[in-house]
């Protein structure tokens, strides 16, 4: 018997990408939302960072979502392992355009471009702790070509927690000085993680309220620590839990068997 059979769901539940039935809108997610779009409509270089599994991609799913397609033009790109070179010319070729043989070469292509579009450019660079040092200081450049005129794009950058120390960095302080909204994604409060997993139950066509009772709850959250994909990791696994040991309802005890087979303590 599958888990969706025992539990008489009609999809899967904590699937890899939430539908938006699954997803919860909280305050800290709507917060990160609004000043984004904030920063777009000011012309000024966004940062988002988070722990790994806190939202950023949710987060961004979001953002562009909420843009109008007619007024912005969005290139995104997570390949920030890049050589500098390959990576200006990787986020080119996110535009059609064809590079050239040096980086100065291919750089002007692409502002020139940008310049004559008729929607604004939003590049969302996210895991963008990982960009060398070169390509933060190549992405500086590109927003301040001509002082005469505003920034050819509108540049938002999303990382984990060491984004924020790699800018604050003498080397980058330029480009920490332009940074005009910092943002960090917390994790789930304790009064967020059960609407959070009851959401998610919802969305997988659960017909009754409370899978998980009160006590699992509190448990999953004391070993996530509010981080959702943990969450949604420890919650499915006691589902599993349960199941093999013919129980309908997810208790602490189940989540406790469901962190030891996990070994996440």
């Amino acid at each position: 018997m599958t888990l969706e059979e025992y539990f008489k769901l009609t999809r899967p539940p904590f699937p890899k990408a939430a539908t938006d039935k699954a997803l919860l809108m909280t305050a800290g997610l709507e917060h990160a939302i609004k000043r984004l779009k904030f920063a777009i409509s000011r012309d000024t270089i966004a940062m988002l960072i988070a722990e790994s599994g806190c939202g950023k991609s949710t987060a961004l799913s979001l953002l562009c979502r909420n843009l109008d397609a007619a007024t912005y033009n969005v290139i995104s790109t997570s390949m920030t392992t890049l050589s500098p070179f390959s990576f200006i010319a990787h986020l080119v070729a996110g535009t059609g355009l064809p590079g050239h043989r040096f980086k100065g070469e291919t750089a002007a292509t692409f502002l020139r471009h940008l310049r004559a579009q008729p929607k604004q450019t939003i590049i969302l660079v996210d895991e963008a702790h990982l960009l060398p040092d070169d390509s933060l200081e190549d992405l500086r450049l590109l927003t301040a070509d001509n002082l005469d005129q505003g920034s050819p794009f509108s540049l938002i950058l999303v990382g984990q927690p060491l984004l924020r120390e790699r800018l604050c960095e003498p080397t980058h302080y330029a480009l920490w000085q332009r940074v005009g909204v910092k943002l960090r994604l917390r994790p789930l409060a304790d009064h967020e993680t059960g609407p959070f997993i009851d959401r998610h139950i919802k969305a997988a066509g659960a017909g009754r309220k409370a899978i998980f009772d009160s006590e699992a709850v509190a448990e999953i959250f004391h070993h996530s620590r509010g981080i959702p994909r943990l969450v949604q990791n420890i919650a499915l696994d006691s589902m599993l839990v349960a199941m093999e040991a013919g129980a309908k309802t997810i208790d602490a005890q189940a989540v406790g068997q469901a962190i030891i087979d996990m070994e996440i303590d």
